[in-house]
């Protein structure tokens, strides 16, 4: 057998050179080729195997030592990249995980050509390794390398692992890394960011007991376990339905009998295999161009049967399609498997994929770009899953036009209809969830961060959508029928050799004859807010002649369209790329149309192009507005288009003491994807006041280019209980990259706050910084604000204002999954004190902005009372009720845990101050006060209740009955939690 072997591997490394000579010039590829044994023993979850792999060197460069990837190493600790990783995108779960659940490889015992080697691990990650070589491996020479390896598989965290006895094994033995002209690509295994390796050949024997059913890379080479599969293909197909299948997902006894399972394949880069007893089988195929068979499998549990028995046709599908618009499998068969993942829904690798049944055509199209082209995907991401997407777009949308991820909200007319999207064509609606970051400054570039760098958000949004919807307007730009001929070319030139951007974009360019560097290299890479304007029409004769304008600071091209009354299209052109070139300054062109027929002229009508505006995209013929459309109210949300200008509007309600109950509604602009200006009006009408309360705020937003992340100009009208509050206001949000470190706010206001009643005003001038970082296991947050306040506007009296400096800093940890400790710091003192009004409360702030919405500000029930009652857990933040206040300085310590089991948290506050007053008199004696209790959190952080069991509070610091229990119980009510527009601010922020 090892005859055959080593001519086997003969063949492939002279097909290999052969590759290696179609490279273009200096470029070279390194090749391995692997011969593996594995067992696996599925009562102690463990892998025992032994690895022989040759590695030849085609680089012109002597190589001291080769990197290795021991990628279960991934799960041994708490301090590896995947584990910091996981804690990053808002998983506890494995970081709670016990030793049990854990894995790791071990046993390793390196040797070089029969020498011993040893291995350098990477200090920071276990799972990286250089092999230090015996001898340097010199150019257009080859090295044998043996090891023993042992594995133990962990819990389903992410791709490798396993639930019970079904086994996902992937990234599982020890494996070169990539070395090419950029140098060595040694990486750790991350959850979010995927792989590249080096091609080769595998020849894999798996024993396991013999009732197991795998599905693996390669071409399985033994006719017993090949006559077994058809046999269970031919029991499945009589199954039609999901009754037919049961519900039993239970696993049966493993036999005592074991088989070994041999794959061999060339042409791969990595190997993977899944193995269940529970399995069903289903065998298709279909006939490439070429005429050549591929045979299809679908492996799945009883769970979702009938959604499998529609995934064999789905691989199929993808088969056939991927290889008319990219190019032909080139491969025996294709594998989608049922898994226990843990990352997304889905994972490929040659030849087999784990998915869910919904992403079957996405998980095996991945063949194309993972599999065989094979870009560096930690590093450009976009090229697997952003080019992959776009293909699978474009098959989902063959026999269904209206395919995509809003598919749900078209389907019915009436829902439709009620939110605004009635007749846009799905990409505008998947530009959504882009455009909801980007008018943020949220978003990050298609191409330049690394995989790791992404948010968790932009990673779905941006890697895969946003290049998607960028590609899709390229083939509109260059026509359909040439893109595809530069896909194919790409294809065929690439495929086995790890191309880069520069490589894609080179064929592109060669194919289409038109320079593209706009789109490869500012498009791909930038964050640019793309923006274009019919700036003027003008009817002359048989022509209308228009000019559009170019508002972005980038070239990008737009197509244009003519549109008779009923909005069809009828004549389209599109624009030159504005400025492509450095001696190319043209921001504005000029586009003829004829005229029969026309009544408007709209830019992009099918919403191909990335602008986040949409307002300056159509004109009409004739009219007085002729760049004004139809105004809608819309509930909800809007999405942007340029055919309707909505407003979005929503009913809400009120109360308090004083104004009693209050009826009204809020009308806003859009607040999916808030626009350069933005306003919300939300008049609320008191039946007891007889009067319109509510708040106004309007809002300039404006994205630096890279100062910081967002720069916010508004201004907030406020009236309710018989005052009135105007707020003037900046905040600067920074860094510009909005996801690699603490973030930063910077807010300048001034506050006007008119008591009605009182006839008194105030004006309060703040000037206040934060800063927050964490991760899913700990969170820290700084405060500080600065208040210079006056009571009277038209007093002179400088000694009626007040100077106010106060910090606050918090820290919060999880000791369990679902449980965490806080910790609050609070200092404040009086730089100036001159006016009574002003002071630092002990159990919360005198609320001197009317930043908190109380219940009862005015003190008239006795059971809301403001501060009495209700707190806004700000300055002291004593979650009792202690009445005492300073003008001097105050210092807080508030600690708050939670329970095990049980949903309640403990809490204890420590403070001191020099001089203070209370609500009753002045008393100079005491300085320190405590309290402790329980917190009882009715609505997660929206409303929660405080029950003081000990403190100052207290005659002698325990409550005497139970009245003086139950009259001191507070709580606060945080309505912010009820905000969706700093809801939506907050979850896109993660």
């Amino acid at each position: 057998m090892k005859t055959a072997i080593l001519t086997a591997w003969l063949a492939l490394m002279s097909i290999s050179a052969m590759a290696q000579a179609g490279l273009p010039a200096g470029r070279w590829q390194q090749e391995v080729n692997y011969s593996i044994d594995v067992t696996l023993n599925d009562q102690q979850h463990t892998l025992t195997g032994q690895e022989e792999l040759t590695y030849t060197n085609r680089s012109p460069e002597t190589l001291p030592y080769l990197w290795f990837h021991l990628w279960p190493n991934a799960y041994r600790d708490n301090s590896t990249a995947f584990a910091r990783q996981q804690l990053r995108n808002g998983s506890r779960e494995f970081h709670f995980a016990t030793a049990e659940q854990r894995g790791f490889i071990d046993n390793l015992d390196f040797k070089v050509n029969g020498q011993p080697a040893y291995l350098e691990y990477d200090a920071t990650s276990p799972d990286m390794a250089k092999l230090v070589l015996p001898q340097p491996l010199t150019p257009g020479t080859s090295i044998t390398i043996t090891t023993p390896f042992r594995v133990k598989i962990p819990d389903s965290f992410s791709r490798f692992g396993h639930v019970d006895q079904s086994y996902q094994i992937t990234q599982w033995y020890p494996k070169p890394a990539v070395f090419d002209q950029k140098g060595w690509h040694q990486m750790p295994y991350l959850d979010q960011g995927e792989f590249y390796s080096e091609f080769g050949s595998f020849d894999v024997r798996i024993t396991l007991p013999a009732n197991y059913t795998v599905g693996a890379t390669g071409v399985l080479q033994n006719p017993d376990e090949q006559q077994r599969l058809d046999q269970l293909a031919a029991a499945t197909a009589l199954k039609k339905t999901d009754k037919d299948f049961g519900e039993d997902l239970s696993f049966p006894a493993s036999v005592a009998e074991s088989k070994t399972l041999r794959y061999v394949q060339d042409r791969v880069h990595d190997f993977a295999w899944f193995a269940d007893k529970r399995f069903n089988v289903l065998k298709s195929g279909m006939t490439l161009p070429s005429g050549r068979q591929v045979t299809s499998w679908v492996m799945f549990t009883n769970k979702e049967a009938e959604k499998w028995i529609k995934g064999l046709q789905d691989v199929n599908d993808a088969l056939t399609y991927y290889s008319q618009w990219v190019g032909e499998y080139p491969y025996a068969s294709a594998t989608a498997v049922d898994g226990a993942l843990s990352a997304g829904s889905g994972m490929e690798y040659p030849m087999v994929t784990v998915t869910m049944p919904s992403a079957i055509v996405h998980e095996v199209g991945h063949n194309w770009f993972y599999g065989i082209l094979a870009s560096n995907e930690r590093d450009y991401p976009w090229m697997d899953e952003g080019v992959n997407s776009y293909i699978e777009n474009r098959i989902e949308k063959r026999d269904n036009p209206n395919a995509g991820q809003f598919e749900g909200l078209t389907k019915s007319p009436q829902l439709a209809s009620l939110l605004g999207i009635d007749g846009l064509p799905p990409a505008a609606l998947e530009q959504i969830p882009y455009q909801a970051l980007a008018s943020r400054g949220l978003d990050q570039p298609v191409s330049g961060p690394t995989s790791a760098e992404y948010s968790s958000l932009n990673y779905n949004f941006v890697v895969y959508s946003k290049t998607a919807s960028l590609l899709r307007y390229l083939a509109a730009y260059v026509e359909q029928e040439k893109f595809d001929e530069a896909m194919h070319a790409y294809y065929q030139r690439w495929q086995f050799r790890h191309p880069y951007p520069a490589d894609m974009q080179a064929v592109f360019e060669e194919v289409t004859g038109q320079p593209l560097g706009w789109f490869f290299k500012q498009m791909l890479t930038a964050q640019t807010r793309y923006a274009a304007a019919v700036s003027d029409l003008l009817v002359e004769g048989q022509l209308v002649k228009v000019l559009i304008r170019n508002d972005s600071q980038a070239p990008f091209a737009v197509p244009v369209a003519t549109l008779d009354a009923q909005g069809k299209v009828l004549e389209t052109q599109w624009t030159p790329v504005f400025g492509a070139s450095e001696d190319d300054e043209t921001d504005e062109v000029q586009l003829n149309f004829r005229r029969e027929g026309v009544a408007s002229v709209v830019i992009d009508p099918a919403y191909l192009t990335p602008q986040l505006n949409r307002r300056d995209d159509r004109m009409s013929i004739e009219g007085a507005f002729r760049t004004w459309e139809p105004l809608r109210l819309r509930p909800l949300g809007s999405v942007e288009r340029w055919d309707r200008n909505t407003i979005s509007w929503l009913p809400v309600m009120g109360a308090n003491t004083s104004d009693k109950f209050m009826l009204g509604a809020a009308f806003y602009n859009n607040a999916l994807a808030p626009k350069r200006l933005n306003f919300l009006a939300m008049p609320m009408y008191s039946f007891n006041q007889k009067e319109v309360n509510g708040i106004g705020k309007l809002s300039l937003n404006v994205l630096p280019g890279a100062l910081g992340r967002q720069l916010t100009t508004s201004v907030l009208v406020q009236h309710f209980e018989r005052y009135r509050k105007i707020e003037p206001s900046i905040t600067l949000l920074l860094p510009h990259a909005a996801f690699t470190g603490p973030q930063h706010l910077i807010r300048l206001a001034t506050t006007d706050v008119r008591d009605q009643d009182q006839d008194r005003t105030s004006n309060i001038q703040t000037l206040e910084y934060q800063v927050q970082h964490g991760n899913a296991m700990q969170r820290w947050a700084a405060h500080v604000e600065l208040n210079r306040l006056t009571p009277n506007s038209s007093d002179d009296n400088p000694s009626s204002e007040a100077t106010l400096l106060r910090a606050t800093a918090t820290y919060a940890r999880y000791y369990s999954p679902k449980k965490q400790v806080r910790v609050r710091l609070f200092g404040g003192r009086f730089l100036q004190s001159g006016y009574s009004e002003f002071f630092l409360g002990l159990s919360g702030s005198p609320d001197y902005r009317r930043q908190t919405a109380f219940l009862d500000r005015q003190q008239i029930s006795d059971a809301f009372t403001a501060q009495t009652h209700q707190t806004d857990d700000r300055d002291g933040a004593f979650k009792g009720f202690v009445p005492a206040r300073s003008q001097r300085w105050l210092s807080t310590l508030n600690l708050e845990a939670d329970l095990p089991v049980t949903r309640l948290a403990i809490f204890a506050d420590l403070g001191a101050t020099k001089e203070f007053t209370t609500l009753y008199a002045n008393r100079g004696t005491q300085r320190l006060y405590y309290d402790a209790g329980l917190v009882v959190p009715v609505a997660g952080k929206f409303l929660r209740f405080y029950l003081p069991v000990v403190g100052s509070q207290y005659q002698d610091g325990l409550p005497t009955s139970r009245k003086d229990f139950t009259d001191r119980i507070r709580f606060v009510l945080n309505l912010d939690q009820l905000n969706p527009f700093k809801l939506l601010d907050d979850q896109l922020a993660q």
